[in-house]
């Protein structure tokens, strides 16, 4: 792949699961990716260890990247770190969400708010950061990942994450 056709994509929540996988194929297809990702000093400090030890073994251009969904602070400090090293991001993916299982009226009005928090104002909040610079440079793609529950059905107990 030529430096041209190298894509610099973020992709948020990706410390494990289809955010991990996707990281690690995009890399592997010759891309230069950032997973995003909360607590790397903490909790999530073992998968920024795996996401190194991944591009090192397979030579591939992948970084764990602090990345707080949570936090505009969080995600202006990882976007400002990733445009001072490649000037643009041509892909971001929201892949970032939290799911919950129970039945809806044993879920505080907190608990709600907190998943709301994450599976849809933090997606404003990458947003506000990384639309800048792809509309100053006219070109860019944002893909949202979402649950197959979309769809359509009714699993029982899943009435706050069908509606967040």
């Amino acid at each position: 792949m030529n430096s041209e056709e190298k894509k610099v994509i973020v992709i948020t929540g990706a410390s494990s699961g289809f955010g991990a996988l996707t990281a690690r194929t995009l890399s592997r297809a010759g891309h230069i990716v950032y997973a995003g990702m909360r607590e790397t000093d903490g909790r999530n400090a073992p998968q920024v260890k795996a996401v190194n030890d991944y591009a090192s073994d397979h030579m591939v251009n992948i970084k764990g990247i602090e990345m707080d969904v949570n936090s505009q602070d969080s995600v202006d400090t990882a976007v400002r770190d990733i445009l001072a090293e490649h000037n643009h991001i041509d892909v971001l993916i929201h892949n970032a969400g939290h799911m919950v299982v129970g039945p809806a009226e044993a879920f505080t009005p907190e608990q709600l708010a907190d998943m709301y928090n994450i599976n849809v104002l933090s997606t404003q909040r990458v947003n506000r950061s990384v639309l800048p610079n792809m509309r100053k440079r006219g070109q860019g793609l944002i893909i949202w990942v979402s649950s197959s529950s979309v769809k359509g059905g009714t699993p029982p107990y899943l009435a706050p994450y069908f509606a967040a």
